[in-house]
């Protein structure tokens, strides 16, 4: 059940001036950045003041470039790439970190909640790279932020939220958000939310935050931007828990892992290769802010593992989506007689004994508890397909150990035969409304035990048939998205540069127009036409053309922000999309373009030909109804650009 958070409840919590808040430079950042007319140079004026907050801007700014520019070495660079919003998030975020690094809540381990957060921030920056889900600077800040209500509630309530963790550890089947909510009338995503949306983070990435724990409840259709920004924090947050887990949790991890990222067109390949680089990213932070690293895993060697146990770790066979009432999956060439495992919960020995000599002759996988507490903890490690379970046990009884079994995933698809010597029929309607499939009388009859687990049996192994259809139909969609995921990049994609076509190009800005529409951030675009390319075909001929237009292609990758879209929309024209840009800053990108495509010597023959590009430039205005206005606006700088002698950068809107 959904609990509805109360809203005024935060806001005296903030009146109480107790909650995690950024301090110092990080605060002037923010209130710097708000403004409508900050400048970098005064931007970067404040930063260079904290030279803890330069290197890991510099560092965050990196990460997103290193594939396709040279690095970032100074601030001006980073906050061209990165754009105010992030700095102002990450600015937020980092202060955080460099203040909230210990206190007083002793169940809560600060340095492991910081160093799983850096992992949640770089996996769902190097996924939404790959993904396109979001800007990637945002997505980081996302990532890094996404938790921040449980350092919120352990700043709080530190020796209460110290209980609540232990509970949560020590009965692994009890919500962590159930038990918070049950304290505090609140859960850490409630809170998480409310303080980055009084911070300023737009909604749409505070939605995410709301349902990263339960993505089931969202209501968000497959590919819209919604659900690719709340999966792709789900599997960042899955990325950052398998780097803390135990060995023997990992490849359970990796299948979960491996089954969110393939929701946002992600192959298992991709995974293993974005794994490994996030991890190696990871280590680089984590040594920096001298936070524990414990021993990540390497992602190849992982498949490679749970190749040899026999698990296909490309396409996971037992989903723990809490909405899929997954059971243990059966290998298919042996499902017919692989062991059913079965746990007697029983006090008295003489009776366990019988059980087991019954159970045995169906060739079942015994295991015995002696009271229900102890049955709990076994059923939880070793996941039987049947539970035999007295009423009447020391401990805790068998309604009490067959209604905790029913609320974990484990024990949703357990055949339960309750054994007890009670016929009433209000006591047995009891047993059964909690869950129990079957009863057996006592004393124990060998004959009436058999039969009736037979027809247990028939239960598991229809399970278990229908989990394999399951399983099929899973590797099934699961090749189909990648065929879809190839079919569609090819559709959106020109072959000779490798950049986004015109009908991506059309789409894409058509979003960032209305997004644009909703936050009131600037939107800038440029045309860019290649000089003289008509006489470089006729003259060269097309062979010539295309060397031309791949080489002016690498040039203008290699130059641009990691923000932007680039696309090519026709024979040798371009579109380069700018979110969250202004038009001086805009001008400045242009001319960095035009300067690296002007450095260019391409062979065409024994002739070297000298390349050259004009740009035209436009900002969103007031006087724009539509898109089609801004395009218009850039194509005209373009055009006035060739006018003017071509090999430079032009906006009508600096004409006025």
């Amino acid at each position: 059940m959904t609990n509805k958070f109360d809203s005024s409840r935060y806001e005296k919590l903030k009146a109480s001036g107790d909650l995690p808040s950024p301090r110092g430079v990080a605060l002037a950042i923010i209130r710097l950045t708000q403004q409508e007319e900050v400048s970098m140079a005064e931007l970067a004026r404040v930063i260079r003041s904290d030279p803890a907050f330069v290197g890991r801007l510099i560092k965050a700014a990196n990460g997103i470039v290193a594939m396709t520019r040279r690095p970032v070495v100074s601030v001006q660079e980073a906050l061209m790439v990165l754009g105010l919003p992030a700095v102002r998030t990450m600015a937020l975020g980092f202060s955080l970190l460099s203040n909230y690094r210990r206190g007083a809540c002793h169940g809560f381990d600060y340095d492991a909640f910081w160093s799983a957060s850096l992992a949640a921030a770089l996996a769902v920056q190097v996924f939404a790279q790959r993904n396109r889900a979001g800007a990637p600077d945002e997505l980081f800040s996302l990532g890094l932020l996404s938790d921040v209500g449980s350092l919120a509630l352990a700043t709080l309530y530190p020796a209460e939220y110290a209980q609540i963790l232990a509970e949560a550890r020590r009965y692994p089947e009890r919500r962590l958000a159930d038990l918070e909510h049950r304290a505090f009338a609140m859960t850490h995503t409630d809170l998480a939310a409310a303080m980055l949306a009084d911070w300023g983070v737009p909604k749409v990435l505070i939605e995410p935050v709301k349902l990263y724990e339960t993505p089931e409840r969202s209501g968000a259709t497959a590919g819209t931007r919604d659900f690719m920004l709340l999966n792709t924090l789900v599997a960042g947050r899955l990325l950052a828990e398998l780097c803390h887990a135990p060995e023997a949790d990992r490849p359970a991890l990796l299948s979960r892992l491996i089954e969110t990222a393939g929701k946002v067109d992600m192959s298992a390949d991709e995974v293993v290769s974005a794994g490994d680089h996030i991890v190696s990213l990871w280590r680089d932070w984590v040594a920096a802010l001298e936070l524990p690293a414990g021993n990540p895993p390497v992602f190849a060697d992982l498949i490679e593992a749970g190749e040899r146990d026999g698990r296909d770790a490309a396409y996971p066979a037992q989903v723990s989506d809490e909405a899929d009432e997954a059971v243990e999956p059966v290998p298919e060439d042996d499902a017919g007689d692989s062991p059913v495992r079965v746990l007697v919960v029983e006090d008295d020995p003489v009776i366990r004994a019988l059980l087991r000599e019954v159970l045995e002759e169906s060739a079942c996988e015994v295991h015995e508890a002696a009271d229900g507490r102890s049955g709990l903890e076994m059923a939880l490690e070793v996941q039987p397909h049947i539970l035999l379970s007295d009423w009447a046990m020391p401990q805790m009884d068998g309604m009490e150990l067959i209604r905790a079994l029913r609320a974990t995933r484990i024990g949703r698809n357990a055949y339960i035969l309750l054994l007890t010597d009670l016929e009433e029929d209000e006591r047995l309607i009891e047993a059964f409304e909690t869950g129990v499939d079957d009863f057996v009388g006592k004393p124990v009859k060998p004959r009436v035990l058999a039969a009736r687990l037979r027809a247990g049996l028939r239960v598991v192994r229809l399970q278990q048939e229908l989990e394999r259809d399951r399983e099929e139909i899973r590797r099934f969609a699961a090749e189909l998205a990648v065929s879809n995921r190839r079919l569609q990049e090819a559709a959106l994609t020109d072959t000779l540069t490798g950049f986004p076509n015109r009908r991506y190009a059309i789409d894409r800005i058509q979003q960032e127009w209305l997004a644009s529409t909703r936050s009131g951030r600037p939107l800038s675009c440029m045309i860019i036409d290649i000089d003289n390319f008509k006489r470089i075909n006729d003259t060269y001929g097309h062979d010539a053309g295309d060397s031309v237009l791949r080489a002016a292609a690498d040039a203008l990758r290699s130059a641009l922000r990691g923000q932007d879209v680039i696309c090519r929309t026709g024979g040798d024209e371009f579109l380069v999309i700018c979110p969250e840009t202004e038009l001086t800053a805009a001008l400045s990108c242009g001319e960095r373009l035009r300067g690296a495509v002007d450095a260019l010597k391409v062979a065409a023959g024994d002739v070297e030909l000298q390349v050259s590009i004009s740009v035209g430039v436009a900002v969103r205005d007031t006087s724009m109804a539509d898109l089609d206005a801004l395009m218009k606006r850039a194509d005209e700088g373009a055009y006035l650009a060739k006018q003017r002698g071509r090999n430079r950068i032009e906006a009508m809107q600096q004409e006025r």
